[in-house]
């Protein structure tokens, strides 16, 4: 365990949105099996009622894991490196932890993605006084359940695995990981130009799908926008490990996403990743508030302004993003007289 104060902020956080997630959740089995909007009577009257209680639980819920995965994140970027011998940056922290590390990370997005769409639908429903989908809410709040439990369990565990004796090799392994597998490093970089080619494109189209001002909301399928905002994001992830982050560190062949957390690059991890994250998040959104849209005429209205909000995000997100990656790779090209040659 790391004795730290963001370990005992992560958990203090994490352990209240739990409870406060787990109390929504027993609501929301019940609304799930026994909502009957056609009926009024008491036992209806009272699981209404419930409805109420859930939107705040779980409201809570979201707002305090939310600072907990925030928490857990300052802790791997900046907070923890100090104390865990050899590590320089996040990825000693995350060797340090094991492999559990990786699969809390994976299990918060997915319960968070979750509760955000959760949110998103409550919020809509509460927009009209029939509560019309309230159903569809408990549905999604009882989805996040499983990602939710399994990302505490797999928290404890990285946590707990964390031996500060021995040291880790840090952004070292990421050069032993290139010399011990020549053929998968040829691979990547084969991979790569169409990878950041895609990314750009993918950009671009997303941009024009979305329109100014979400000029295409309710044509196309909520879907095609989410699943577009989404190969995005995993694209722009890896070329931002790939090529744009060559320009900040200036100097090639370090694939380390966390080093750019760190002071020496001026913390534009955070932006970076951030403007990725409001993109796939937002996307989910539209989605969700796009099933509302198409399935409850009473909350049409709300879920049009809700895809309009976040097409606007998601376009926003998309133009910071290309302005702190291509600005320092054009002030490279005009301060050197070349690009850097980072596929090859």
């Amino acid at each position: 365990m790391i004795w730290h104060p963001l370990t005992w902020a992560f958990w203090t956080a994490a352990a209240t949105g739990f409870v406060l997630f787990g109390l929504a959740f027993v609501r929301a089995m019940d609304i799930y099996l026994q909502w009957a909007p056609d009926r009024a009577d008491i036992h209806q009257l009272r699981r209404e009622h419930s409805a109420e209680r859930i939107s705040l639980l779980a409201t809570g819920a979201w707002v305090v894991l939310t600072a907990a995965i925030l928490i857990g994140i300052l802790g791997i970027t900046i907070g923890w490196h100090p104390v865990v011998p050899g590590a320089m940056c996040g990825t000693g922290v995350l060797q340090s932890m094991g492999s559990n590390a990786y699969r809390a990370m994976i299990f918060w997005g997915l319960g968070l993605t979750l509760l955000y769409a959760w949110r998103v639908v409550d919020r809509l429903n509460q927009s009209h006084p029939g509560w019309t989908a309230t159903h569809s809410a408990a549905r999604l709040l009882i989805a996040a359940a499983p990602f939710i439990a399994l990302a505490m369990y797999t928290s404890w565990q990285a946590l707990m695995h964390v031996d500060t004796v021995p040291a880790v090799s840090c952004c070292a392994a990421v050069y032993d990981r290139v010399l011990a597998s020549p053929a998968e490093t040829r691979l990547a970089k084969q991979l790569m130009p169409a990878v950041f080619w895609g990314h750009i494109a993918g950009g671009l189209v997303l941009a024009v799908l979305l329109g100014p001002g979400g000029r295409t909301v309710g044509r196309l399928p909520g879907a095609v926008i989410a699943a577009t905002a989404l190969a995005w994001s995993l694209c722009a992830s890896m070329a931002v490990k790939y090529v744009w982050s060559a320009y900040y560190y200036q100097v090639l062949s370090h694939p380390c996403p966390w080093c750019l957390f760190l002071w020496d690059s001026c913390a534009i991890g955070f932006l970076m990743y951030g403007c990725i994250a409001v993109v796939a998040m937002e996307s989910v959104a539209f989605w969700s508030a796009d099933h509302i849209y198409r399935r409850h005429s009473q909350l049409a209205a709300a879920a049009n302004t809700r895809m309009r909000w976040s097409a606007r995000a998601m376009i926003g997100s998309l133009i910071g993003f290309a302005l702190i990656t291509v600005g320092p790779a054009v002030h490279w090209r005009y301060a050197n007289g070349a690009w850097l040659d980072v596929f090859h």
